[in-house]
């Protein structure tokens, strides 16, 4: 981003898509910004992520504290995800109705129709396994959130 800034360079894949020439600078820099932002929220999530596995390694897993910070990892993943989803699908859109193969003899429903479910279909592959680990991590909360309870009551047990 900075080499095209600064000397004009070539530009590079933007959420893995190939952003056309014809495309204004400021919409690629926009779309840059917005991928920093999200890389930066990733390291967010992650960082969060480290705080828990640190809990776990000194022997302290069913707490109320992992459990929310597993949570909101959890959301945090679904949120990221869907933002990526969202971008993908419209730059797609964007890019793919305007540069697609299709013929121009065919019909205009059927070339609309296939962009659109390939573009779907395309986009949510990429980020489909965002969502299966976001799934899981909400599901390791849940499973924290009953051993706290279970730890809870056998503290209480004589």
């Amino acid at each position: 981003m900075i080499h095209h800034i600064v000397y004009g360079g070539s530009r590079i894949k933007v959420f893995k898509l190939e952003i056309p020439e014809s495309f204004h600078d400021e919409y690629y820099h926009l779309l840059n910004f917005i991928a920093l932002a999200l890389v930066l929220y990733f390291i967010y999530l992650i960082l969060e992520f480290r705080k828990v596995i640190f809990k776990f390694s000194k022997n302290s897993v069913f707490t109320q504290e992992n459990s929310q910070r597993l949570r909101k990892v959890g959301r945090g993943l679904v949120i990221y995800g869907s933002i990526i989803l969202c971008i993908t699908i419209i730059l797609g859109l964007a890019i793919d109705g305007s540069n697609s193969g299709i013929n121009a003899n065919s019909n205009p429903a059927f070339s609309i129709g296939y962009i659109f479910g390939y573009t779907i279909g395309a986009s949510i592959s990429k980020v489909l396994p965002i969502f299966v680990v976001a799934l899981f991590v909400q599901f390791i909360s849940f499973l924290v959130v009953k051993g706290n309870v279970l730890q809870e009551e056998n503290d209480l047990t004589i």
